[in-house]
């Protein structure tokens, strides 16, 4: 009897410590990472800036600053700085062929293209895309001008415009529904 009771007394302790060691592997597992606070976000955010600049050449002051402005310039909603440039050069395109506005060129784009839409009034689709591409290249030479961009960074949007503008010019836009 003696040997049983001993026998007891050692399952319990040994249930017991299993008990103890699973809420304490459980409690490790269910902690999350602790949460940084502004200013350790404010340091990440820096580094990145950092990073980055370092990467283009520049420095971590000046891309932040760069960045302030654009974000100033742009205003609290993302992306309305790109519709304004789309809405600007739809204008280019309109008036390009005598169109009224983007409004009326937006209504003979649907299910149709721009160069399409060019041959119909009986403008070359070249005209309309070099207006476009001039027009673009206008504005990145501007923000050259105001030091607000690099001449080689410059050449390479000049580049990359040219291309989407060529792109744009054959897209076929969905008809309306």
């Amino acid at each position: 009897m003696r040997v049983s009771l001993i026998v007891k007394r050692f399952v319990i302790a040994l249930a017991g410590c299993a008990v103890l060691a699973a809420a304490t592997i459980g409690a490790s597992f269910a902690q999350t990472a602790p949460t940084p606070n502004s200013e350790q976000k404010q340091q990440q955010k820096r580094a990145v800036i950092d990073d980055a600049a370092a990467k283009l050449g520049i420095s971590g002051d000046a891309l932040a600053q760069a960045l302030k402005e654009a974000h100033k310039e742009l205003g609290a909603k993302p992306g309305q700085g790109i519709v304004k440039v789309v809405r600007d050069e739809l204008n280019v395109a309109a008036k390009t062929l005598g169109l009224a506005d983007a409004k009326a060129l937006r209504g003979e784009l649907r299910g149709s293209s721009l160069n399409a839409v060019a041959q119909k009034h009986n403008v070359a689709p070249s005209t309309v895309a070099n207006a476009i591409k001039a027009d673009v290249n206008a504005k990145i030479d501007a923000l050259v001008s105001a030091g607000k961009l690099k001449a080689e960074r410059a050449t390479t949007l000049k580049q990359k415009a040219s291309e989407r503008v060529d792109k744009l010019m054959a897209r076929e836009f969905k008809a309306k529904p």
